[in-house]
């Protein structure tokens, strides 16, 4: 014979275990039963469980950002910007070659201002960015399962007129220690009265706890470059960017991993994968670990052979295998689960993946013949509860005013 307090533990931890089968939308509703579902569904321990439960299964997230000119805009003229939308979609939960996958259309929105790119997800979060000169970036924390927006504070770095972005890139991560998700920024400038680069690096970073930006000194040189990857490179709290600099300009190996601690706010560097210098290169996550793609001949039609280094241990690099896709001149743009690589096809703006494993090319089942001056991003995506607005809201903080206004 069971007591009441066992049956009521027994009631809650099946109440729980259905809970956390569910997905966001069918949450946000069900807060609204009880009082303890409430709790229950705001608490960072379900949040952080229900993240990773088996049921919310990581799936290919295509976001699509284009202008149509063919569209009829009515009495807006065509020398005008066009429709400038952004869709995001997700793609099943397996995809295989041969076998063209279907897909759900999550989130549209129309006449979208001068935006820029879309970082992450770090917990189901995202990083979106606008802007693309020096003193006109923006940046907002969107969660699209939760519908939550917060607008980032602007930043205004004191350069001087005369100054040209030269090199700029941004990590999104968790500083574990504090449990805080921050934003590292990294810029150089372009001097045009002197015709090179200004010798200072700039870098903020920005607390969403505090909800303020801090200026950073790094120590490295204006020198080096940092590239963007091909998807969000953080891992356990460190952010991951390969780079190359002017002084390995007469070495073999010119590719070196920078990294930065969300905890210690420092930036640090490891030896990188050894790509000659002559290579286009971009770091990745593969399956968890950190990965580099590199290419002697990028977008060659049918010809382009890239090689996918894993990096094992702290300091080692391996060769897995070198890529050889048969399509015509292309982009890549990701990688999906260990061997399945992502392209954008040049002259149709068809999606694309070539499974290593089969040798085998399949259409992602996307056609974009309509859009032009158009950004793709491949994102391995989970839904998330973590919550990411300010105590006090203003009707600012949406995502459609962001988009379209901010």
């Amino acid at each position: 014979m069971t007591t009441n307090t066992e049956s009521y533990s027994q009631k809650e931890l099946v109440t729980d275990h259905v809970l956390l089968r569910l997905p966001v939308k069918s949450l946000f509703r069900f807060k609204c039963v009880c009082k303890s579902w409430h709790d229950l569904i705001k608490s960072s321990s379900f949040i952080k469980k229900h993240f990773n439960s088996e049921s919310n299964r990581l799936r290919l997230m295509v976001c699509k950002l284009g202008v149509n000119y063919k569209k009829d805009l009515g009495e807006r003229s065509l020398d005008m910007l066009g429709e400038r939308s952004l869709d995001m979609f997700l793609l099943n939960e397996k995809i295989f070659a041969g076998c063209i996958p279907t897909n759900q259309r999550i989130y549209r929105c129309e006449d979208v201002g001068d935006f820029g790119c879309i970082y992450g997800p770090i917990n189901g979060i995202f990083l979106l960015e606008k802007g693309h000169y020096i003193d006109n970036v923006r940046f907002a924390w969107w969660n699209p399962a939760t519908k939550e927006c917060r607008l980032i504070p602007r930043i205004h770095f004191e350069v001087q007129q005369y100054f040209q972005d030269n090199n700029r890139s941004l990590g999104i991560g968790i500083d574990l220690v504090n449990q805080d998700y921050k934003v590292i920024w990294h810029r150089t400038f372009w001097d045009d009265m002197t015709c090179d680069v200004f010798p200072k690096v700039y870098a903020a970073v920005y607390s969403t706890k505090n909800d303020s930006w801090k200026f950073l000194e790094p120590e490295h040189s204006h020198l080096c470059q940092i590239f963007i990857s091909q998807n969000c490179t953080y891992m356990n709290g460190v952010y991951y960017w390969i780079s190359t600099s002017q002084r390995f300009c007469n070495e073999d190996n010119v590719y070196f991993i920078r990294t930065f601690d969300f905890a210690t706010e420092l930036f640090g560097e490891m030896t990188g994968p050894p790509i000659p210098g002559e290579h286009w290169a971009s770091l990745m996550l593969r399956g968890g670990s950190l990965a580099a793609m590199s290419c002697d001949g990028v977008t060659k039609a049918m010809t382009a052979n890239y090689g996918i280094w894993v990096r094992i241990g702290e300091n080692n690099w391996i060769k897995v295998y070198t890529v050889n896709p048969p399509i015509p001149s292309h982009y890549p743009i990701g990688i999906w689960e260990y061997d399945k690589f992502l392209f954008e096809l040049e002259q149709t703006c068809r999606l694309v993946f070539y499974d290593q494993t089969v040798k085998e090319v399949t259409s992602l089942g996307f056609h974009f013949y309509d859009l032009s001056c158009s950004s793709n991003w491949a994102i391995s995506y989970k839904e998330s509860l973590v919550p990411i607005k300010n105590e006090k809201p203003t009707e600012k903080d949406n995502a459609e005013y962001f988009f379209t206004k901010y």
